[in-house]
């Protein structure tokens, strides 16, 4: 049987290899409804002059970061997808970018989250919901962007028809993906884990993909320390928790 955190990985692998250019469009137009919404938020209910300004202020930076992101992403399936070495080697350079990108993004994403606890408590509910919202975008983009750095490594061992039928063959075993999966899944991977598993040695690439996978997709830990949340309880949980330890 799996533990959670492989489940945990398994079913962002799967999030990230239905992500095409298409249904990222179609994130980036919810995004964009989000971002508008955490603005109006702190516009109705924050302070007003520098606070308010503040907060425009690190939303705007928060946009930029995705929007850099999303270029990336794109870039580094662009580049899968032409079968060129130069793009390639465009697209690991992007993955770094990524990187680069994604640790300001915690720090953008902490400056909000402190902001965000000053807001009254009689609202905190109601930012928590938004925030929520937020966090699934931003697990879907990079789910996104580690599938894609995946393939990456596919590629230096495989052809692009073997990766593209190999990565095909997988979603058929998993279940049918949603962001909140989590333990109500948890049995449906575990069974398809185990057939993967079986299939390591009969079809080609089956033991790539899971040691490729294993060493770029996030576990649960390593989520929780980079902090890409936004709600204000669990950020105060964890704290408390880093505090007691």
């Amino acid at each position: 049987m799996m533990n959670n955190k492989q489940t945990h990985i398994l079913a962002r692998l799967e999030i990230g290899f239905r992500m095409d250019a298409a249904h990222l469009w179609e994130l980036e137009k919810d995004l964009i409804v989000t971002l508008q919404s955490a603005r109006h938020f702190g516009r109705a209910h924050g302070s007003a002059g520098e606070w308010n300004t503040d907060w425009h202020r690190q939303w705007d930076n928060v946009e930029g970061i995705l929007q850099r992101t999303r270029v990336l992403v794109n870039a580094m399936q662009d580049a899968i997808e032409s079968r060129d070495g130069v793009r390639t080697e465009e697209a690991l350079v992007a993955w770094d970018t990524i990187q680069l990108e994604d640790a300001r993004l915690v720090v953008a994403l902490g400056a909000i989250r402190a902001q965000a606890s000053k807001l009254n408590a009689d609202i905190r509910q109601d930012w928590n919901t938004l925030a929520r919202t937020f966090e699934l975008h931003l697990e879907a983009i990079h789910a996104c962007a580690q599938a894609s750095r995946v393939k990456l490594e596919l590629l230096e061992k495989h052809s692009k028809k073997d990766v593209d039928q190999l990565v095909q063959r997988v979603l058929t075993k998993l279940p049918n993906p949603t962001l909140t999966a989590g333990v109500d899944y948890q049995e449906e991977y575990d069974r398809a884990a185990i057939e993967l598993e079986r299939e390591q040695h009969e079809y080609l690439g089956v033991g790539d993909l899971f040691k490729s996978f294993w060493q770029w997709f996030e576990s649960p830990e390593e989520r929780v320390a980079k902090n890409r949340f936004l709600r204000i309880e669990e950020a105060e949980d964890r704290r408390a928790l880093s505090i007691a330890d």
